[in-house]
């Protein structure tokens, strides 16, 4: 997992391609998420490989990407847990988790490692923050390298590798970057925003 201490994912599932370079020129580990749609995930992954960077990984969202050409400078890829793609590739695979009972799971299922993802992030979360589930899950798994994804600054980003965790995550603190395709008055608005914004929306149980 050598290189993978800050992720860099585009942010809030867009394929950002014009990103990707940025993100391994400052030292992060680039992530493609590939979207919602499969035409235009294709195509995105055809423009990766048109890059000038050796390495990536790539954030599958559902099922229907299975049938993807996936190019051979993907290295990683990140699926949501309990995630029923089958993939003929033998690329390693991280489990996105939202709770304990999910981070067992992925164990079970050979995932080369698990990125928890609290309350704070946005999109499918569980109900406790990334830095208490993330307390939780390092407890108890310890066989497999953690990352975690939410509400991550420099303060929690040291407090969570002080406590074993691999690495972080960064995905909507991105769409600040001057490369990012997010509209401009959208980026206004997220750079006044500090986090404490976020709503959990329903509730996941948890043990």
């Amino acid at each position: 997992m050598k290189n993978l201490t800050i992720i860099g994912l585009t942010p809030f599932e867009k394929p950002d391609v014009n990103l990707m370079p940025k993100l391994y020129q400052a030292g992060a580990y680039p992530f493609l998420s590939l979207g919602n749609q499969l035409t235009s995930a294709q195509e995105s992954l055809d423009e990766l490989e048109q890059l000038a960077i050796p390495a990536c990984g790539i954030y599958i969202p559902n099922a229907e990407f299975k049938s993807l050409q996936i190019p051979e400078k993907v290295k990683y890829i990140i699926l949501p847990a309990g995630s029923s793609i089958q993939l003929t590739s033998d690329i390693p695979i991280l489990y996105q988790v939202n709770s304990i009972e999910e981070a067992r799971q992925a164990e079970k299922s050979g995932a080369k490692g698990i990125i928890i993802k609290g309350n704070e992030a946005g999109g499918l979360v569980g109900y406790e923050s990334t830095f208490v589930l993330f307390q939780r899950v390092i407890k108890e798994i310890q066989t497999i390298p953690i990352w975690v994804q939410g509400g991550i600054g420099l303060h929690t980003a040291a407090a969570a590798k002080a406590l074993g965790a691999t690495g972080i995550v960064l995905d909507s603190q991105l769409a600040l970057f001057p490369e990012s395709v997010v509209p401009k008055t959208f980026k206004e608005l997220c750079s006044k925003l500090n986090g404490t914004e976020t709503k959990v929306i329903g509730q996941t149980k948890f043990s």
